[in-house]
């Protein structure tokens, strides 16, 4: 063993296992599908909705321009909603995407009971 300049013995080097490569990599395989889980859930497969922009016009109105995909076959309705500084809902309707057309890119204006920061459109399902 070496000695060090006081005369006490050095720390052994650590040896890399390749044990801690396939935990970390089974660790890591699961983190992320359970994050593709979580971002998934109570959304119909086969329909995106996207928030694309907003603008806040005024104290009492917001725009947002968005974009839903769907089967073209499909009537799906869409929630489309303003929040204030404290994610208080200060909007919120309801549009129909409806059969024959599978992607629709719109921008709608809403009017608010205060001050928007955000809007966006989401809990899109096929009725």
């Amino acid at each position: 063993m070496a000695m060090s300049d006081t005369g006490t013995r050095a720390p052994a080097a650590r040896r890399f296992s390749p044990a801690y490569l396939v935990i970390g990599l089974v660790v890591a395989v699961a983190a992320f599908g359970w994050a593709y889980v979580m971002a998934h859930v109570n959304q119909t497969p086969g329909i995106v909705a996207e928030t694309l922009t907003y603008r806040v016009v005024s104290d009492a109105k917001v725009e947002i321009n968005y974009s839903v995909t769907k089967p073209k076959d499909r009537v799906v309705r869409c929630a489309v909603r303003a929040v204030d500084t404290n994610f208080a809902e200060v909007a919120n309707t309801e549009v129909i995407i409806p059969r024959g057309t599978s992607y629709v890119n719109r921008t709608q204006q809403l009017q608010t009971t205060a001050r928007a920061t955000a809007a966006q459109v989401k809990d899109c399902a096929a009725l």
